[in-house]
């Protein structure tokens, strides 16, 4: 039985903005249960084993989620290059992607019924192995971050210069680790009512689209009166600050969402 977590910091040091809701749309993944189990197939270097064991854990500290760390992901290049994820399952990867711009993104595939079907997170080496980012707090707030996109969450604020509201859902130049209360609570309105309970009806594999292009050689570029079709991340549907999300829909109606989480100065 799943326990409840101990609040990652007490109320009152809380900034009142951090109440506003922050769910990503309205993108859940399908479940039967009010709390439900999600595979997070590690794919990264061992290098980042520790990040990705840790987020895990910490967004596992949710009532409603939890995540079971899968550790026998495939890690060659090739699959951490593509970091597709089998139906129902996300995945985690990270290379040297190129100097495109991003640090972290995070990808889902939706079906026609809102649910997200598959997801992948990738955490871009290019980046991680400068000084500036090459940093214990940076590699976690990303790891953290992009696997909360995975389940459904946007940010609790996206301007660097207001006051911090210690969550790795909230941007700041310098970076906060963990979750906290707050993000537990958005979880529990984004799948604590039993009255939108959905069986998972399978759905195809998520990867990564253009970004599978060799380092150095961009992502997402090529594009045409704002999107570039099937290829890549599609249409951006809007960006704030370092903060940028993407639509593809494939022939059959299936949307891959994709967050982008561009470096500083990008």
């Amino acid at each position: 039985m799943k326990k409840i977590v101990i609040a990652v910091l007490s109320v009152a040091m809380i900034s009142t903005a951090s109440y506003a809701g922050h769910a990503w749309s309205d993108y859940h993944w399908a479940r039967t249960t009010d709390s439900f189990d999600l595979s997070i197939i590690n794919s990264t270097t061992s290098d980042w084993d520790t990040y990705v064991t840790q987020a895990v854990a910490d967004w596992t500290g949710s009532s409603i989620l939890n995540m079971i760390e899968d550790t026998s992901g495939n890690t060659s290049s090739q699959t951490r290059r593509r970091c597709k994820a089998p139906g129902g399952q996300v995945r985690i990867c990270n290379l040297a992607y190129g100097q495109n711009g991003w640090l972290g993104i995070a990808g889902i595939s939706i079906d026609s019924n809102g649910h997200i079907t598959s997801g992948y997170t990738k955490l871009n080496d290019s980046y991680f192995t400068m000084s500036f980012y090459n940093r214990d707090d940076w590699k976690q707030s990303v790891t953290c971050q992009e696997l909360g996109h995975n389940v459904g969450l946007g940010h609790q604020d996206e301007i660097f210069d207001n006051t911090s509201l210690f969550s790795c859902m909230d941007y700041q130049s310098t970076p906060y680790e963990y979750p906290n209360a707050h993000d537990y609570e958005q979880l529990e309105t984004i799948y604590g009512h039993t009255d939108s309970y959905d069986s998972f009806a399978g759905g195809g594999d998520s990867g990564g689209g253009a970004c599978n292009a060799p380092p150095g050689k961009g992502c997402n570029k090529g594009q045409t009166n704002g999107h570039n079709g099937d290829i890549g991340w599609g249409m951006s549907l809007g960006r704030r600050g370092q903060s940028e999300t993407f639509m593809r829909i494939d022939p059959d109606g299936t949307r891959h969402i994709t967050h982008v989480t561009w470096a500083i100065g990008h």
